[in-house]
C-alpha cells in the first residue's frame, strides 16, 4: 500500500515518557526549517492558485518581514497576533514571527470585533497583522500585512540569528472554555516539530504534496502547514472556507494532492458525493469527530492505494495524540478505533483516583511526551486544573482530556465520549458554558443553559435555555433579541440555532438543572411560509427540511437559525446542483434563506456561478483578447 511504514519495534502503548529522546527534542520550527529551504531552495513550496513560492523566496520573504516586524518594536518572547486567512502572505507572517523569537497567535476572522479585543488583550499580543476590512477598534496596534509585505521590500533578506529553543512557545490557539472564556493554549516548538519528526503515523517526505484546508485558527492546520514546510514537500492553499465539495474536489485533482487531512463530517461527505476524486490521494486523513464505518469502509474498497489514518488529539497535547492507519483487512468491527500515540507521546487510561484501568476497561484519557503544551495563557488555574502530575512518572506531566478510552487487545484504543459537556461540531471544541457565561452577561437574561442533542438528521445541535430577568418586556420577541445580541458576542461556530424561553429550569432534588427534563425545542416557523411558492421553493424546503431534520421549514428563516452550520450548507449545495447545475455554494451563504435562494436561482445571477463555470468564462475572455490582438496586427 503507498505510504507504508516500518512498524515500531516497541508496541507504543507500551512505552513511558523516559523513552522519548529522538531527533526532535533538539530541534525548533525556524532550524527545521532553515535546514529545508536550504536543501529545497528551488522547490515550489506551496501553491495558491495561480500563485506559487519557492522555498527560497519564502525563506527570504519571511526575513524581509521579520525585520520590519522588529523595527516595529516586535522581539523575542513577543506574541504577534494573525487575523486572517490561509495564503502564502500569511504563511509568511508566520515564519517571519518565530525567526523573532516570538509567537504567532491565530484568530479567526469571522469572530466578532469584542470577541477579537479580548483574546488580542488575553494574550497580550505586541501587535497584530490583519487582511481585509474592519481593521479600526482594535486595542494592540495594528498593521495590514499586505502594507507590511510591501513596506519590508527594502529590509536585508539573509538569515537572522536562530534565538528560539524548543520549549519556547510558537503559537497560541484559542478553543472554547468552560468558565465562559475561550482558553489560549501555549504551544511550543518541540511540539510541532514531534508532531511531524521522525513519525509513523503518516509519511512525511519532499515528494508528498499536502492540502491546506484547515482555518488558520484551527490545531489541523499546524499538521498542514509544517508538515509541508519542515519536510521540503508542497502545500496547496484550498481557496477559502466557502469552497463546495466540487471545487474542493478540483483542487486536489488538479494539483496531484498525496496527503489530505478532513474533519470527520467532510470525509464523510465527500465519500457520499466526490469519492472518486479522492483517487489521487495517498494518505487521506480525518478526524475531530467520531468516524462512521461505513464511510471508512467505502473509502477503503474505492480508494485501495490510499492509507486511512483516523487523528485524534487535543489542542493541548499539539494536534494529534493517537493515530490509527486502518489495516486493509478492516478492525474486526465496531467503532473505528482512535489507534496508538504517535511518537514522542504516551497515554494512560485512569479511574477517578489516578490508578490505572485494566486492559478491555474505560477510563479517563490522560496524555504525556513531547506534544504537550505549556499550559494556558494568562490561567494559572486551569492550568493547574488540567495539566496533572504523572502518578507513574516521577517528574513528568499528564494533561487531562476528559475524554473516555479503552485499550483493545491490539493496544489500539477505542473512544467512549466525553466525561463533560463538551460536544464538537464540524470538528471544533464547543464548551456549552462559554455560551451560557456570554448570555448570562445579557441583562434581560436571568439565567442560561446550553445543551448538544442530535436532531433527526443525526446532527448536533446547539440549543440556549434562557431565563428571562425580572421585568423583561416583550416576552414575544425575546429570544430574537438574545440571538441578535448573542451574534455580536461570540463567532459563528458557538451560536446556537435553538431558543426556548423559560419561566423556570427543571432541577434535580440537589439543585443542579436536570438536563433530561428540558423541554425539546420545537422550530416553528411562519405557517405561511411553511410550503414553497413555488417549484423552485417546494424543491429546496425538501432539501433544507431533511438536512436539518426540521419537518416545517418556513422560506423565510434563516438556514443558520435552523441549525444549519457552514459544512451542512456545503451537504445542501452538493444536493442543490443535481437539481440547478452550475449553482455556487456561495450563493447559499449570500441568500441564507430559502425564499431568497430560490429568487436567486430562478433569476439566475452571477454569484451563483461555480468556481469552474467562472475560471471557463475568464479563460474564454482571455481568448478573445489574445485573438484579438493577433487580428489587429
Amino acid at each position: 500500500m503507498a505510504g507504508s511504514l516500518p512498524e515500531a519495534a516497541t508496541p507504543v502503548w507500551r512505552r513511558g515518557a523516559e523513552v522519548f529522546d529522538f531527533a526532535a527534542r533538539g530541534a525548533t520550527i525556524t532550524e527545521r526549517f532553515a535546514a529545508t529551504a536550504k536543501a529545497a531552495a528551488a522547490s515550489i513550496a506551496i501553491v495558491q492558485g495561480a500563485q506559487a513560492a519557492s522555498y527560497a523566496e519564502l525563506d527570504r520573504r519571511s526575513n524581509r518581514l521579520a525585520r520590519y516586524l522588529q523595527r516595529c518594536g516586535v522581539s523575542a518572547g513577543d506574541v504577534v497576533a494573525l487575523r486572517a486567512g490561509r495564503s502564502i502572505r500569511s504563511l509568511t507572517a508566520m515564519l517571519a514571527t518565530l525567526k523573532l523569537g516570538a509567537a504567532y497567535a491565530p484568530l479567526d476572522p469571522a469572530a466578532p470585533a469584542d470577541y477579537q479585543a479580548w483574546q488580542l488583550q488575553d494574550c497580550g499580543a505586541r501587535i497584530v497583522l490583519v487582511t481585509g476590512c474592519g481593521t479600526r477598534d482594535l486595542p494592540v496596534a495594528t498593521f495590514d500585512l499586505d502594507e507590511a509585505l510591501a513596506a519590508c521590500e527594502a529590509e536585508d533578506d539573509w538569515a537572522l540569528e536562530n534565538v528560539c529553543r524548543p520549549e519556547d512557545i510558537a503559537y497560541v490557539m484559542y478553543t472554547s472554555g468552560s468558565t465562559g472564556r475561550p482558553k489560549g493554549v501555549r504551544v511550543p516548538h518541540r511540539g510541532v516539530v514531534r508532531l511531524v519528526a521522525d513519525q509513523t503515523y503518516a509519511r512525511f517526505a519532499a515528494d508528498e504534496v499536502l492540502l491546506h484546508a484547515a482555518p488558520l485558527s484551527f490545531d489541523a492546520s499546524t499538521f498542514e502547514i509544517w508538515g509541508t514546510l519542515l519536510h521540503g514537500a508542497r502545500g496547496v492553499i484550498v481557496k477559502d472556507d466557502r469552497s463546495s465539495l466540487h471545487d474542493l474536489a478540483d483542487t486536489i485533482a488538479r494539483n496531484a494532492v498525496t496527503t489530505a487531512w478532513f474533519t470527520a463530517g467532510l470525509f464523510h461527505l465527500l465519500v457520499e458525493h466526490q469519492l472518486d476524486a479522492l483517487k489521487g490521494l495517498r494518505q487521506l486523513l480525518a478526524g475531530g469527530d467520531v468516524l462512521s464505518p461505513t464511510s471508512v469502509l467505502r473509502a477503503q474498497m474505492a480508494l485501495p492505494d490510499c492509507q486511512i489514518i483516523n487523528g485524534y488529539g487535543p489542542t493541548e497535547n499539539t494536534t494529534f495524540t493517537c493515530c490509527y492507519r486502518v489495516p486493509a483487512e478492516g478492525w474486526g468491527g465496531g467503532p473505528v478505533p482512535i489507534g496508538t500515540p504517535i511518537n514522542g507521546t504516551y497515554v494512560r487510561l485512569l479511574d477517578d483516583a489516578m490508578n490505572p484501568v485494566p486492559d478491555g476497561k474505560i477510563g479517563m484519557l490522560y496524555t504525556g511526551g513531547l506534544g504537550l503544551a505549556s499550559g494556558y495563557i494568562g490561567d494559572a488555574c486551569q492550568s493547574a486544573a488540567s495539566f496533572v502530575a504523572d502518578p507513574e512518572q516521577p517528574g513528568a506531566v499528564l494533561y487531562r482530556t476528559g475524554d473516555l478510552a479503552r485499550r483493545r487487545p491490539d493496544g489500539a484504543l477505542d473512544f467512549f465520549g466525553r466525561r463533560d459537556r463538551q460536544v464538537k461540531i464540524d470538528g471544533k471544541r464547543i464548551e456549552p458554558g462559554e455560551i451560557e457565561e456570554a448570555l448570562r452577561h445579557d441583562s434581560c437574561i436571568a439565567d442560561a443553559v446550553v445543551t448538544a442533542a442530535r436532531n433527526s438528521a443525526g446532527a448536533p445541535v446547539l440549543t440556549a435555555y434562557l431565563k428571562p430577568a425580572a421585568g423583561a418586556v416583550d416576552r414575544a420577541t425575546f429570544a430574537s433579541t438574545a440571538r441578535e445580541r448573542l451574534r455580536g458576542a461570540l463567532p459563528p461556530h458557538l451560536q446556537p440555532s435553538r431558543f426556548v424561553v423559560l419561566d423556570e429550569f427543571p432541577l434535580k432534588p440537589n439543585g443542579k438543572v436536570d438536563y433530561d427534563r428540558l423541554p425539546t425545542p420545537r422550530v416553528l416557523p411562519d405557517a405561511s411560509l411553511a410550503s414553497g411558492s413555488g417549484d423552485t421553493e417546494q424543491k429546496l424546503l425538501d432539501i433544507f427540511s431533511r438536512l436539518l431534520g426540521v419537518k416545517a421549514v418556513g422560506s423565510a428563516a434563516n438556514f443558520f437559525d435552523l441549525g444549519a452550520t457552514s459544512l451542512k450548507l456545503v451537504e445542501a449545495h452538493a444536493a442543490i446542483e443535481q437539481l440547478w447545475p452550475g449553482t455556487g455554494v456561495v450563493a447559499l451563504f449570500r441568500h441564507p434563506n430559502v425564499r431568497e435562494l430560490a429568487q436567486a436561482i430562478d433569476g439566475r445571477g452571477d454569484d451563483l456561478k461555480t468556481a469552474a463555470q467562472r475560471r471557463a468564462q475568464q479563460q474564454a475572455a482571455a481568448l478573445r483578447n489574445i485573438q484579438r490582438a493577433r487580428s489587429a496586427r
